[in-house]
C-alpha cells in the first residue's frame, strides 16, 4: 500500500512538470541517441568524485565518446509541497588527469523538448571552464546570450578513481532542481568535454553535434524504477544501447500518434 502511495505522489510530481506536448517536432532528438534516468536508490554527496562504490551504482551508464568519456543519471522526488525533483548527473574523462585551463564541461538543455534550429528562450547552456568558473547562457531565438547562473544548478569535479577506472581522472557531479530549473519530466540533452592535452580527439560530445541546433541534442527520458546494481561496465555499456533503441522506438511510436490525431 504504501509502495502505491509513493509511487501515485511521484507520478503526481511529474506531471506538475512541463511535459513535452504530443505534437513535439520528431526530429528534435538526435537519430536514436537517448539515455533513461533511473529513480535514486543510492544518496548522492556533491563532493566530484565517487563517495563510495554504491554511489552512482544504480544508473544507467552512457558512452559519450568511445569508452573514453562516459556520463550517468538518476533523479529523485526531494519534496512533495513545494514540488522538488532533483537530477543528478555523473561525467567522467577516463584519460584526463591534467589540469589545465582549457579544459571545460558543456551542458545544453531544451527542457521542455521545444527543439529548432536555434537556441530558443527556454533552452539553457552551462559552460564550466577550466575546473574553476561556471558561466550560463540562455537562449535569444538566433543564439546565446549570457545571463545569471541559475542558483539551482550545483557542480563539483575532482581528479579521482573510481569504479569505472581505478587510475585517476576527471570526474564531475552535478546535482539540479528540475523544477526551478526549467527541465520537463523528459528533456533534450547535449554534454560535450574538452581535455586541452588532447587536442587530436577535440569536443567529445553526446550527441556529436552542434550546441546551437536543439533539434540534434539527446533524448532524456525517465522511469520510476530503479536499474540494478553492481553491473561492470561492459555489461552497463549493454544496457545503455537497449535504453538508446528504446528511446528511438519510442519517438517513432509518438510520431504514429501524432498522425492519428485529426
Amino acid at each position: 500500500m504504501k509502495r502505491g502511495i509513493t509511487v501515485a505522489l511521484t507520478i503526481a510530481a511529474l506531471c506538475s512538470l512541463s511535459l513535452p506536448a504530443i505534437t513535439a517536432p520528431v526530429n528534435a532528438s538526435y537519430l536514436s541517441y537517448a539515455h533513461m534516468t533511473y529513480t535514486l536508490a543510492n544518496t548522492v554527496t556533491l563532493d566530484g568524485k565517487w563517495t563510495d562504490n554504491n554511489e552512482w551504482a544504480d544508473t544507467d551508464i552512457t558512452s559519450i565518446s568511445g569508452t573514453t568519456v562516459i556520463f550517468r543519471s538518476k533523479w529523485f522526488l526531494a519534496s512533495m509541497d513545494p514540488i522538488a525533483v532533483n537530477q543528478y548527473i555523473l561525467v567522467e574523462i577516463l584519460n584526463d588527469n591534467a589540469n589545465n585551463a582549457g579544459d571545460y564541461w558543456q551542458f545544453c538543455f531544451d527542457g521542455d523538448e521545444s527543439g529548432g534550429t536555434a537556441p530558443q528562450s527556454g533552452d539553457i547552456r552551462i559552460d564550466l571552464n577550466g575546473h574553476a568558473t561556471a558561466i550560463a547562457y540562455t537562449g535569444n531565438g538566433a543564439g546565446w546570450t549570457q545571463g545569471a547562473m541559475p542558483s539551482t544548478f550545483q557542480w563539483k569535479d575532482s581528479i579521482s578513481a573510481s569504479p569505472t577506472s581505478s587510475t585517476p581522472h576527471w570526474i564531475l557531479e552535478v546535482i539540479i532542481d528540475k523544477v526551478n530549473f526549467g527541465i520537463g519530466a523528459n528533456y533534450w540533452m547535449r554534454i560535450a568535454v574538452n581535455d586541452a592535452d588532447n587536442a587530436a580527439a577535440g569536443v567529445r560530445a553526446w550527441p556529436p553535434t552542434s550546441r546551437d541546433v536543439p533539434n540534434d541534442w539527446g533524448d532524456i527520458t525517465y522511469t520510476s524504477d530503479t536499474t540494478p546494481e553492481g553491473l561492470g561496465f561492459g555489461v552497463m555499456a549493454l544496457l545503455s544501447s537497449v535504453a538508446m533503441i528504446a528511446g528511438f522506438f519510442g519517438l517513432r511510436k509518438r510520431l504514429r500518434i501524432n498522425k492519428r490525431i485529426p
